[in-house]
């Protein structure tokens, strides 16, 4: 879903019904995604480990490392969260609304919520 909402944010200033969908449908991933995000933070702070500046000082950034040796530790918590199916109500355009609005590639980044 996270990758879903990227594909959006280029179509966010649109202001046609490309633009519509893509703020509707990026509100919708974003409060499906919301109890993944804060627990993938919630465990990224309890196994991470604090980011120091140059001079060793703590920059109040918590990071995890995929070579640190916790990450197992969070890998394995965090799947239970990441394979959790959702069906979000995902907000469908006609296809042909977006022709000479999107190129190509946008149309495929977007094809999820494309409808024929």
């Amino acid at each position: 879903m996270e990758l879903m909402i990227k594909s959006l944010e280029p179509l966010l200033d649109h202001t046609d019904i490309v633009g519509y969908a893509a703020a509707r449908n990026t509100r919708i991933l974003t409060n499906e995604i919301q109890e993944y995000i804060t627990r993938r933070e919630e465990l990224v702070a309890k196994y991470g480990e604090e980011v120091l500046d140059d001079e060793g000082n703590p920059t109040g950034q918590i990071e995890l490392r995929f070579d640190s040796p916790k990450f197992k530790d969070y890998s394995d918590e965090i799947i239970e969260w990441a394979e959790i199916e959702h069906e979000p109500p995902i907000y469908k355009i006609p296809t042909e609304k977006c022709i000479g609005i999107l190129s190509g590639r946008q149309m495929l980044e977007i094809e999820w919520m494309l409808e024929d």
